[in-house]
C-alpha cells in the first residue's frame, strides 16, 4: 500500500494539487442541480380537459385525433392528452369562429 508523506511539501504545492479536483467536485455539483439527469414527466390530460384548452367540443377533439392534428394514448380505459402535443395541436389548427359553435 502506498503512503503519502507530507513532509517538505509547501502549502503552494498542496493547493495546486487540489484546486483541480476541489474545481470538478463544485463543477459537477452545480451543474446536477442546475441540469436534472432524468426527464421530467410530462402532463396528460383528460379529453375534457384538452377540449377546454382547445376551445372546442369532445366530437371536435376526437375528429381532431382520428385526423392526426393531436395524437392521443391510450392508458387502461381512458384516453389522455400529452402538454406537448395540446400545444403543438394549437399551431396546427386555424381557428376561425362559427355561428353556434363553442365560444371561449
Amino acid at each position: 500500500m502506498e503512503s503519502i508523506q507530507i513532509n517538505n511539501f509547501k502549502i503552494d504545492d498542496l493547493e495546486l494539487l487540489l484546486k483541480p479536483l476541489i474545481h470538478e467536485a463544485v463543477y459537477q455539483a452545480v451543474k446536477e442541480q442546475l441540469i436534472p439527469t432524468t426527464k421530467p414527466t410530462p402532463r396528460l390530460f383528460s379529453r375534457e380537459k384538452t377540449a377546454d384548452i382547445l376551445c372546442v367540443s369532445l366530437p371536435t377533439l376526437h375528429e381532431w385525433t382520428k385526423e392526426g392534428i393531436i395524437d392521443s394514448y391510450r392508458i387502461g380505459g381512458r384516453v389522455l392528452y400529452k402538454e406537448d402535443d395540446i400545444l403543438r395541436a394549437l399551431s396546427k389548427t386555424n381557428f376561425i369562429p362559427k355561428k353556434g359553435g363553442k365560444s371561449c
